[in-house]
């Protein structure tokens, strides 16, 4: 006799069996199912049924509310999901075996063998051969036809698979098979579906007619794919579907008259799911993808794109892998730009405003291209080339790209300029050599070029004996650049003939610099002790074309440097509020010495009012860092290798910690310090500074009093002027139940500036707070929010609102947003810049496809630890 839960089940799917099914049949039959788990079976130690708390009308189905789990399944659950499926243990022989290796085995209620040869089996028929089984109530077996016909509440098992149904037929001998009125679940996949006739082919195919599929769990079946046709092949993991139609609320959306989908997590091709959206200067944005599975290491994604006010394009996204090189090209093309419906563009050329400074994208093709290639063996050789160009500068925040995301291009909106880049290199035991191209688009229309550098080669040693250490490095580059560039730009935009140009001349250059440096590197428990002591030559080759002497062109400077860095670790325990902590006390001391390195000929070496500041000084990848605690310990204050920081000095810091000895966590942190110059006068990037003895103190605080919480802030503070010269706060809280909160403020003194009416004010100090949260109020409900205000000009950079809605089936968000207009940013003076102020929609359909995947990058750009909380929420 079968047991109580199976009859249960059997109640169940009779009750079902005349009902309407959908489409998901088709990933389901990939691998069969067998269903129920032992903890989750409804007897108790084999005696009577344990009472239910409530009727479970998808038992039929192996599916288990979350009320039925025990701790261990709701652990494996997701938050969103109200239950889960759960095939039951196989316990008979030969259970694990595969079928070809395992003997058939028959039970019934009564058996009968025909004259004709053919065996009736009636009554509570089970089947098995190895993890296959199958249950009906009839069985009639044709021996010479090697047939079998099953009726009653039929249902079969695989492993991950369970299919149940009105009628069967089996052939024995090709494993073939056709099911009427059949119900199916794959387990593993959370999959369900239905169809009114399924056939397993021979070759393991499986054919579904009027068929459906879901994701959703089965007591809200929010949305299904339901069609005439669907195929299912199991070993080239894909599936078709024909005369299909995608229905949400039980509403048809979307009509396909020929589908490919993965079966599982393979990949391969077929449409992939319409990207639409809304924007008052773009119109409608419809995008179709087409994925390409060409070979296994080698695949494409083909994206038409109509965009209403601009025109229609195309993107291109290809991706190969070999044994040396994996390489992803990007492309995106919209040919003779409409322009777009800008209305505050149209009312600066309708004042008179040149047409091609204020849309200077109008009437032009529009491109993108992204070429990213890693290559290498893992050891003697790689290369690496990572390069990005646009038609315009305009190009990210006029179109974006609709599936092009790349590194350099995950945020457009921050972009200043585009990295093209290529390099080489080969590595030793002892030796690294490389040669690296690079250059860089400027996305800012008011701004010059960079400077290229084409190439730069560097010669890179390192020796090492026990605590010594030798590092001998060599470089030699070349700066390139157009030596005169000119530049147009609006400078009043009250007045139409404020048109400028400006005009800068560019001081080309080749650079060397060698650094050698012999140190020892020490560490106990109770500290360190690290002295080295480092010779350093800079050299330049400079073009002649506007130096002030061209005969003296070949600049240098040299140092010999000797540096300490140390530090002591003193570290006691206490006792606080009944709870342990370990405090350390940390003195460091960093104190460096150096030769005198005479940089004055690095300084103004033309004499022309047009020059570029920067090249003027021989500045070419040279910027100071800024300033902040770590920075007191380096041996160098400049970013870069156009400057040798030769000012004698010593650095002073203490930092006390407070840990819980149990998580190593870092309760509570402090750190304050400040430097100390031997002399008041050292060279900055283009001058030389007077009568500043030392640092501006610097001061850090970190604590993390629980798991989720994390409290930082930094001051500097110039203890001469008695002014901050910059500090901030951030609290970022992130929680196993996904609440996330996070606050911040941040402040730089900046001079004041004005235009030159006094009207408005051009620059200022930075104050900028920002708060922004995603806070479920129950398992599926979130609120999500961000403000970002400035104080110093008085107005919102960015709101946002929104709700999210998260189920095992679908998600759904609902986003307001304001944020500044930045599209004339190179125009109009930050003080008349516009609001944008849009409604966006994003519905994702989980296991099939989303709509308005931009939803996700504005979060993900505008509220810190998103991305982080949908990695939890997985």
């Amino acid at each position: 006799m079968l047991e109580a839960s199976r009859w249960r089940r059997l109640a169940l799917a009779i009750g079902q069996l005349s009902r309407p099914r959908s489409l998901a049949f088709g990933l389901l039959a990939l691998q069969p199912l067998w269903v129920l788990s032992a903890a989750a079976d409804d007897t108790h130690d084999g005696a009577q049924p344990v009472a239910q708390p409530q009727a479970n009308p998808y038992l039929y189905l192996d599916w288990f509310p979350k009320s039925e789990l025990d701790a261990a399944e709701r652990s494996q659950l997701a938050p969103v999901c109200g239950g889960t499926f759960i095939e039951p243990t196989r316990t008979y022989p030969n259970a694990n075996l595969l079928p070809e290796d395992a003997p058939l085995r028959a039970t019934a209620d009564s058996s009968n063998w025909l004259e004709d040869g053919t065996a009736q089996l009636r009554g509570n028929v089970h089947i098995t051969q190895g993890y296959r089984q199958l249950f009906a109530d009839q069985v009639d077996v044709n021996r010479e036809e090697s047939t079998a016909y099953l009726s009653g509440a039929i249902e079969m098992r695989e492993p991950s698979l369970l299919v149940r149904g009105k009628a069967a037929e089996v052939h024995t001998d090709s494993k073939a098979a056709s099911i009427e009125d059949a119900t199916y679940v794959v387990h593993d996949e959370f999959v369900h579906g239905s169809a009114r006739f399924a056939s397993r082919e021979a070759s393991g195919e499986l054919i579904l007619t009027d068929g459906s599929y879901t994701r959703c769990e089965p007591d809200d079946v929010f949305w299904r794919m339901t069609g005439g046709e669907i195929t299912i092949n199991n070993v080239e993991r894909q599936g078709t579907a024909r005369n299909v139609r995608l229905e949400i609320a039980d509403v048809p959306v979307f009509y396909f008259p020929y589908l490919r989908f993965p079966v599982g997590s393979e990949r391969m091709s077929g449409f992939l799911f319409p990207s639409i959206s809304n924007s008052d200067e773009n119109g409608w944005d419809i995008a179709v993808p087409y994925y390409w599975n060409i070979a296994p290491q080698l695949d494409a994604t083909i994206v038409p794109r109509y965009v209403q006010y601009r025109g229609t394009g195309l993107e291109l996204e290809t991706r190969h892998l070999s044994p040396w090189f994996n390489t992803e090209l990007r492309m995106a093309g919209l040919p003779d730009d409409k322009g777009g419906n800008d209305e505050d563009a149209e009312r600066l050329i309708n004042e008179g405003f040149p047409e091609d400074l204020v849309l200077p994208a109008k009437g032009e093709d529009r491109w993108f291209v992204n070429l990213d290639q890693l290559g290498g063996n893992g050891g003697l050789w790689r290369t690496r080339i990572d390069y990005t160009k646009v038609s315009d500068p305009d190009y990210f925040r006029d179109l974006g790209n609709v599936q092009l995301d790349t590194p350099q291009t995950t945020n457009p909106r921050t972009l200043t300029a585009l990295n093209q880049s290529a390099e080489a290199s080969l590595t030793g035991e002892h030796w690294q050599a490389s040669i690296r191209a690079q250059e860089y688009q400027q996305l800012v229309k008011d701004r010059f070029e960079n400077f290229s550098q084409l190439p730069r080669i560097n010669l890179d040693g390192n020796y090492k004996w026990g605590d010594w250490q030798l590092l001998l490095q060599h470089e030699v580059t070349s700066f390139d650049h157009a030596d005169t560039e000119t530049i147009r730009f609006i400078a009043d935009v009250d007045d139409p003939n404020s048109v400028r140009e400006s005009t800068r001349n560019f001081v080309n250059a080749n650079r060397a610099r060698i650094d050698y440096s012999f140190g020892w590197d020490k560490q106990w428990l109770w500290g360190f002790f690290n002295p080295e002591i480092t010779g350093i030559y800079l050299g330049y080759d400079v073009a002649k074309t506007f130096l002030t002497d061209p005969a003296d062109n070949s600049p240098e400077a040299s140092a010999a440097q000797f540096t300490i860095d140390s530090g002591l670790y003193f570290e006691r325990y206490g006792n606080l509020f009944s709870k342990e902590y370990v405090q350390t006390l940390e003195p460091r001391l960093f104190l460096m010495a150096s030769t005198e390195a005479d940089q004055t000929d690095f300084l103004n070496v033309s004499d022309i009012q047009t020059a570029d500041p920067l090249s003027d000084n021989l500045l070419y990848d040279t910027s100071l860092f800024t300033f902040s605690y770590d920075q007191l310990f380096r041996a160098s204050r400049f970013n870069g290798n156009d400057r040798i920081d030769d000012a004698d000095r010593a650095a002073l810091g203490l930092t006390t910690r407070f840990i819980d000895p149990n998580s190593g966590r870092d309760l509570f942190s402090a750190s304050a310090g400040q430097i100390f110059y031997s002399e008041a006068s050292r060279i900055e990037l283009r001058n030389f500074i007077q009568d500043v003895p030392r640092s501006e103190f610097a001061a850090r605080l970190e604590s993390r009093p629980i798991d989720a919480l994390r409290i930082s802030s930094e001051v500097i503070y110039h203890d001469t002027d008695h002014t901050i010269n910059r500090g901030n706060v951030t609290l970022r809280y992130l929680d196993d139940d996904f609440r996330l909160f996070n606050v911040s403020y941040r402040y730089l003194r900046k001079e004041e500036i004005y235009d030159a009416t006094d009207s408005y004010l051009v620059q200022g100090p930075v104050k900028q707070a920002d708060v922004s949260t995603a806070w479920p109020i129950n398992s599926r409900l979130s609120i999500l929010a961000r403000a970002a205000y400035d104080f110093t000009f008085d107005r919102e950079l960015e709101y946002l609102a929104g709700l999210e809605y998260d189920t095992c089936c679908y998600r759904t968000r609902l986003l307001w947003r304001r944020e500044l207009d930045n599209d004339l940013a190179d125009v109009v003076p930050p003080e008349e810049l516009e609001f944008d102020e849009g409604i966006y929609i994003e519905l994702q359909l989980k296991g099939l496809a989303g709509i308005g995947g931009s939803v996700t990058r504005m979060l993900s750009q505008g509220i810190a630890n998103f991305d982080q909380r949908e990695v939890l929420k997985q």
